[in-house]
């Protein structure tokens, strides 16, 4: 089975026209996402030999849910992207591609409570899932939770002026079928694959209060004025991995805490600067015998169709019997969004430039300039019609213009639901 970016976009764009936002399909109906995006790092000096190289990177995600009737959605995710190893500097060939499934799970939701059931990415950090920097989460991703198997549920409420969401998940790793990919095998994970989490039953908790004032807490990043998050995560030992028996380590349980807060502050009509904190601690980080602490800082600016964004990154690496390690990232990303006038079928182009530094835990740093193109389409098929705008009535004498009373500010928050 082969696949390209040209083709899934003609794909996307031929389900047709009516595009929304996904989340507010209101069954019957079905919606999706398709996100492509090719992205070019130079490396322009590394301590590291051989690091000298220059990085094509294709992707293609495509996200769709089914959602037969009222309190159920059906959803699924798969990527198609390089899964095969290749020398530095080498171009991806068509026989290093592979599509395979990153989430799909079965969604039933009665207000306030929510439940997810199937392979899905338990909620953990907040920070890789909001951040698009060309390289702003590869330390952040370290850490995060995907492709786990299992079950989830979440509780929306109202507390000390604020939305509120509390998520506990109950989750080992996914060893299925989906757990592969084709046509380019990325290989099957089973239990002699080790890692912590990676065992028989769901053995591994996480557990998270998501707090925001503005909006709901899924969409606080974007659309609240202040949020925050409260984690902590337990998952059981596994069989030891392959550097875990090169290294003569056997394998613990990993027990994790984690802190996160975002602002959001409007500058004028047409800018916005949005604020992201996160920092976490790891006894026996990924199984190991080593305890981790990260942290993160970030910063965007949008101004109209531009957003200008810098972050950085620390995990020290707290080495049992030996010197402690720092890895540090560094991140400055600009975007533009094209908007309308670049648009064909409703579709969304940007274009994103960046400079990224690094240095490893082994000393070795590196500095590389990139430029990412990014095409986004999302819509539904289906679904209620669209009842009649009032903006188009003129109110009757004496009465209110209820096509702009009680409207909020232009910039406010919007409506969202609990991710």
């Amino acid at each position: 089975m082969r696949i390209s970016l040209t083709g899934l976009a003609a794909l996307a764009l031929a389900c047709g026209s009516s595009l929304a936002v996904a989340e507010d399909c209101a069954a019957p109906c079905i919606g999706y996402t398709v996100t492509g995006e090719l992205q070019d790092d130079l490396v322009l000096r590394t301590d590291a030999p051989g690091d000298r190289y220059n990085d094509l990177v294709p992707a293609i995600d495509a996200e769709v849910f089914v959602a037969p009737f009222d309190h159920l959605k059906l959803f699924a995710a798969v990527t198609h992207e390089t899964v095969l190893d290749r020398p530095p500097g080498a171009l991806p060939r068509l026989a290093d591609f592979g599509l395979y499934t990153t989430e799909l799970y079965a969604e039933i939701e009665f207000e306030p409570l929510k439940w997810r059931i199937g392979k899905f990415d338990p909620v953990f950090g907040l920070a890789a899932g909001e951040l698009t920097g060309l390289h702003a989460t590869d330390l952040v991703g370290n850490y995060d939770l995907n492709e786990r198997l299992g079950g989830e549920m979440s509780i929306s409420f109202e507390a000390l002026g604020l939305s509120q969401a509390m998520t506990a998940s109950l989750f080992t790793m996914d060893r299925t079928l989906l757990s592969g990919s084709l046509p380019a095998s990325r290989g099957r994970t089973t239990l002699a694959s080790g890692g912590a989490g990676n065992t028989q039953g769901l053995s591994s908790l996480a557990l998270a209060l998501d707090s925001c004032a503005g909006a709901k807490p899924g969409n606080c990043y974007s659309d609240g004025d202040f949020g925050t998050r409260l984690a902590v995560r337990h998952q059981s030992a596994g069989f030891a991995t392959e550097d875990q028996i090169d290294a003569g380590v056997m394998p613990h349980d990993e027990l994790g805490f984690l802190a996160a807060a975002t602002a959001r502050f409007g500058l004028s009509e047409d800018t916005t600067l949005r604020l992201l904190g996160e920092a976490a601690y790891f006894q026996n980080f990924e199984g190991g015998a080593d305890d981790a602490l990260t942290g993160t800082l970030s910063a965007a600016l949008e101004r109209g169709p531009m957003t200008y964004a810098a972050t950085y990154s620390l995990q020290e690496n707290l080495i049992a019997g030996a010197p402690d390690t720092l890895e540090h990232q560094l991140d400055l990303t600009a975007t533009y969004a094209f908007g309308e006038e670049a648009s064909f079928a409703g579709e969304q182009w940007s274009l994103s430039g960046g400079y990224s530094y690094s240095l490893n835990a082994d000393n070795e740093e590196s500095h590389a300039v990139g430029l990412r193109l990014t095409v986004e389409l999302d819509g539904k098929i289906g679904g209620p019609a669209e009842p009649p705008s009032s903006a188009n009535s003129a109110p009757a004498a004496g009465e209110p213009d209820t096509a702009t009373a009680g409207e909020p500010d232009e910039g406010g928050p919007d409506e969202g639901g609990v991710e």
